[in-house]
């Protein structure tokens, strides 16, 4: 399904394409560290957590990004409710289709810092064979 398939219309989100470019660009950066970190066997429980926290800002700043996208959801399926009447699971998928498109750019970063996430905790567990500082709290 493409962005012509869908209803059109402007919702006023924000545009955040140099927003989410430069944290995707921060967080390369922080997935080479990591990588470096794991080439070298060289991670520690204190550079755990300082990764850990700046992964963590990231994830924090996309996040609150998306927060427009996440309150346009009800106007949304709305408008696809009454555009097909009719046929209600069209109505559903169409909806949420374009509501996964709309998140998309957003998702994709997400996703990335959780992964980042979890390669750095598997990382400190090889290392260590326990658990990192972090899974403490």
């Amino acid at each position: 399904m493409t962005k012509e398939d869908f209803i059109q219309v402007d919702f006023n989100l924000p545009q955040h394409a140099n927003e989410l470019s430069k944290a995707e660009g921060v967080l390369e950066k922080l997935k080479h560290k990591v990588e470096h970190h794991n080439k070298n066997k060289s991670l520690t429980a204190e550079l755990h957590s300082l990764l850990y926290e700046e992964i963590i800002r990231v994830l924090d700043y996309v996040g609150n990004l998306s927060i427009p996208a996440f309150k346009i959801e009800d106007r949304l399926e709305r408008m696809y409710v009454l555009q097909y009447p009719h046929a209600p699971e069209l109505a559903k998928k169409l909806w949420m289709d374009h509501y996964e498109n709309i998140h998309h750019p957003y998702s994709l970063l997400k996703n990335r810092c959780f992964r980042l996430l979890d390669d750095l905790d598997e990382m400190y567990i090889a290392l260590y064979g326990k658990n990192p500082p972090n899974w403490n709290i």
